[in-house]
């Protein structure tokens, strides 16, 4: 992926980037250069899992202690409640 600086100094990180980092207005970055390489991190401990729609969903490279299995079993479980609740 290419991105242009411009003349004021600034560039745009694309909307893909932004969103599977979860990078909002405000959000904080580390700029890191070393040899030929330079790096952006968020500079918060925001947690990996994040709720977008309801669905927790990763981003990032952190990785959560989850058992996914029963995690599933929980979502699923919560959510035939929540549908058998509403449907009364």
């Amino acid at each position: 992926m290419v991105i242009t600086i411009d003349k004021a100094g600034r560039l745009v990180v694309p909307k893909p980037l932004r969103e599977q980092f979860n990078l909002t207005p405000g959000c904080q970055l580390v700029i890191e250069a070393a040899a030929n390489t330079i790096t952006l991190r968020r500079a918060d401990d925001e947690p990996a899992l994040i709720r977008k729609q309801g669905i927790l969903v990763h981003h990032g490279t952190t990785r959560a202690p989850v058992d996914i299995g029963e995690f599933v079993r929980t979502e699923r479980r919560s959510r035939s409640t929540r549908i058998a609740r509403d449907a009364h």
